[in-house]
């Protein structure tokens, strides 16, 4: 089915005229192809769609973006990257909604990490269909709220996302966002935000969040437009280039298979294609993330952890931590009723284990019990 709805990398006139030394990315990627019996890693997809935006234009950058990937560090051979091509399009934009969701089940079924270069940004909603579960883990990156009354697709994604969703809106930015809105949104959706403000306090406070996402929705335009070319909605402020990479980084070691999709970079805004460069270096560290992270997710009795048991006044039960020796990352135990041999297991920090030091149950912790 694959093959019937891609149009192959190697079929791309910028992986064709690719002629970079073997020490860069696309050197390694031009040799490598899908293979069902030595399944790859990650993958890379590009959705070159954009009639769904005010800048129809975007559909022209995945294989912008891919130029400068191509021409990065490459990763060592045993992570096996692919890069899948280019969805095909339709005659219509529901065909290329269709398209983009059969692919996204085949890949969410095999379990392979995913590297999604837009494309507009409401292609986040048959990427969730495709994965078919109950319950999804949706981070945003992007300064304001996609619910606005518009004709375009793009800019009111977030109203149409499937039932079970679970929002996180990250890097929005208070005067786009404003009071009313922000209310709106989080008391009737559900949906959470933390502001550039708020994320930048402690930005290592992202990584538990990150851990715990299954998509990675990451809006160019979120980023300050001086770092940034190729926006077709500009602001002076917004994440820094560093920022950017490290959010998708996190994304990259994460313990689950988080997808990371890039929407929203317009080649035709970008003149000197350091936007281009911005974009795939933020897509590279993505991948060197992956290069990078260890299996580490706590399992059973999880005997290779470090346990840490916390009173805390007003609960009948301690508060469990773990903390795994190498990465030194922490997971906080919930007690749920689903569970019957051992508790439910969230990413936290060592901010929620010192603050159970203190006498203060986390908000974490507040936040799952309540749904659970």
């Amino acid at each position: 089915m694959l093959n019937d709805l891609l149009i192959p990398a190697k079929d791309l006139a910028v992986v064709r005229t690719f002629n970079g030394p073997p020490g860069q990315l696309g050197h390694y990627l031009k040799t490598r192809v899908w293979d069902m019996d030595d399944l790859p890693g990650v993958a890379i997809l590009g959705i070159p769609e954009g009639r769904g935006s005010f800048c129809p234009d975007v559909a022209t950058a995945p294989d912008t973006i891919r130029g400068q990937l191509y021409s990065l560090a490459a990763f060592p051979s045993e992570m096996n990257i692919v890069d899948l091509g280019n969805i095909k399009t339709g005659n219509e934009l529901k065909d290329t909604y269709a398209a983009v969701k059969i692919v996204a089940e085949e890949l969410s079924e095999l379990n392979i990490r995913l590297l999604i270069l837009g494309g507009s940004q409401e292609f986040t909603i048959p990427l969730i269909l495709g994965c078919r579960k109950q319950e999804f883990d949706l981070i945003v990156v992007d300064d304001r709220i996609d619910n606005s009354e518009s004709n375009q697709a793009d800019e009111f994604f977030i109203n149409n996302l499937p039932d079970g969703t679970s929002v996180t809106l990250l890097a929005g930015q208070s005067y786009f966002i404003g009071e009313q809105m922000h209310d709106l949104v989080t008391d009737d959706a559900g949906a959470q935000i933390l502001t550039l403000g708020e994320i930048r306090a402690n930005f290592k406070e992202l990584e538990p969040l990150l851990r715990k996402a299954d998509l990675i929705s990451f809006d160019y335009g979120s980023m300050k437009a001086a770092d940034s070319p190729g926006q077709y909605r500009l602001s002076p402020n917004g994440l820094t280039g560093e920022e950017g990479c490290q959010i998708a980084w996190y994304c990259g070691i994460s313990t689950k298979p988080a997808w990371f999709a890039l929407f929203g970079y317009t080649p035709m805004a970008d003149l000197t294609s350091l936007g281009a460069m911005m974009a795939a270096q933020i897509s590279w560290y993505y991948l060197n993330g992956i290069s990078k992270r260890l299996d580490e997710e706590p399992v059973d009795e999880a005997t290779n952890f470090e346990h840490y048991h916390v009173t805390v006044d007003g609960l009948e039960d301690p508060i469990s931590f773990l903390r795994h020796p190498i990465s030194q990352r922490w997971w906080m135990e919930v007690p749920s009723e689903d569970c019957t041999l051992f508790p439910f297991r969230i990413p936290c920090s060592r901010k929620d284990y010192l603050k159970a030091c203190k006498n203060e149950i986390p908000e974490k912790w507040w936040k799952y019990f309540n749904k659970i």
